[in-house]
């Protein structure tokens, strides 16, 4: 029997729209299990609902409509105790470290007053921050450092360890190391495998960089425009892509080899950052699909199982696969 941590069923948000502009569908329709001890890798480009949907998940803001099950219980973030509560299952990672860190705080004293604030380790905060330091591959020395005086990479890790002070069982990865060096970026992502092991986390990896997603992941859902388009196992998603957008994210993937950068760059294989209106009718990636048909243009696709749990939205698509 599967192990599921967590479970998002159908969650949709509408953002209201400014004076004179119509309402904003950031997510519509999103679904996704994260098995216990696994990473559930989620990858599209800017704008498609990636953010939006860690925001839901980690309780900072309510879907429309849609459910969402820790352990199978119900999300309720409509109290403070709730939230608190929430917050000891589920931590969220943000892209910016420096963003979840406050300029006016040395790192011991953060560490220390999110154990204040959730009652943990209350006798020893000193050692505990410590140890959160030591886990991310700090010494205690950093304890004293304010964030400005950290790196990008070092601060990332005290956001880590931020996070794991509260001891939870997921954590949402929202582009952690898209603002780093390369080479930091394969520190990072070794730092959160080994961590993983060691406390047997459960992480929903968020990125636009399918290459990093496929290094980390367990299970992958493609996002286009606050919609899933693909899901399957990582095997699945890289060795048979079924969806054009996922084979367009693929052959975006650079390659150390300066002529074939050169010659897909020619054909326009790497060009999928392209901003189109919005669909209203029809498949939402119709306007930048090389295999459309006429019917793509009037018929929307659904999210389809075709085996073992490999799924997808197009119309060619399935009828290839079939």
């Amino acid at each position: 029997m599967v192990d599921l941590v967590l479970r998002a069923a159908n969650l949709t948000k509408v953002y209201r729209g400014r004076r004179g502009h119509a309402p904003v569908d950031a997510l519509s329709d999103v679904s996704l299990d994260l098995e216990r001890g696994t990473t559930f890798g989620i990858v599209g480009e800017s704008g498609c609902g990636k953010s939006t949907l860690a925001r839901l998940l980690v309780g900072l803001e309510a879907p429309t409509s849609g459910t969402i099950r820790i352990d199978d219980q119900p999300v309720v973030i409509s109290e403070r105790s709730a939230s608190r509560e929430l917050a000891r299952k589920i931590q969220l990672v943000f892209q910016d470290p420096f963003s979840s860190l406050d300029p006016r705080m040395t790192v011991g004293k953060a560490l220390k007053e999110v154990l204040t604030v959730h009652s943990l380790h209350t006798d020893m905060t000193s050692l505990r921050a410590s140890e959160l330091l030591s886990m991310v591959g700090l010494t205690r020395r950093f304890a004293e450092r304010y964030p400005h005086e950290l790196s990008g990479g070092q601060a990332q890790r005290v956001a880590i360890a931020r996070a794991l002070a509260v001891e939870p069982e997921i954590l949402v990865l929202d582009e952690p190391t898209s603002a780093l060096d390369v080479s930091v970026r394969a520190e990072i992502i070794n730092l959160l495998v080994r961590i993983q092991d060691e406390l047997k986390l459960s992480y929903l990896f968020i990125s636009h960089d399918l290459s990093m997603v496929r290094h980390i992941s367990d299970d992958i859902a493609v996002m286009y425009l606050g919609r899933v388009v693909e899901m399957g196992r990582y095997d699945q998603v890289f060795v048979t892509p079924l969806h054009p957008y996922t084979s367009a994210l693929e052959d975006a993937i650079p390659v150390p080899n300066p002529e074939h950068e050169r010659s897909r760059q020619a054909a326009g294989a790497v060009a999928v950052h392209v901003q189109v209106d919005k669909v209203t009718r029809g498949c939402p990636y119709a306007p930048r699909c090389a295999l459309v048909e006429p019917r793509c243009r009037d018929t929307a696709p659904t999210l389809t199982e075709k085996a073992n749990g490999h799924m997808v939205s197009c119309l060619v698509a399935l009828d290839d696969a079939q």
